[in-house]
């Protein structure tokens, strides 16, 4: 079930997204959603990246 959050920003990124939102044929909360998707995906790519798996942690004394 998805799920809705309320933000507010300011009015020069409201007009850039809307712009944004016009060239993709999209509603500004359908590119928002969109946006913080992508933006969760590459954060969780990253922090794959740093942890290094579970046996590679243990010391090698």
């Amino acid at each position: 079930m998805a799920k809705r959050i309320s933000t507010s920003i300011g009015e020069g990124i409201h007009d850039l997204l809307q712009e944004w939102a016009n060239e993709e044929r999209r509603s500004i909360s359908g590119l928002s959603a969109f946006i913080l998707e992508q933006a969760v995906r590459e954060r969780q790519k990253q922090v794959q990246k740093q942890s290094p798996p579970s046996d590679e942690k243990q010391d090698k004394s």
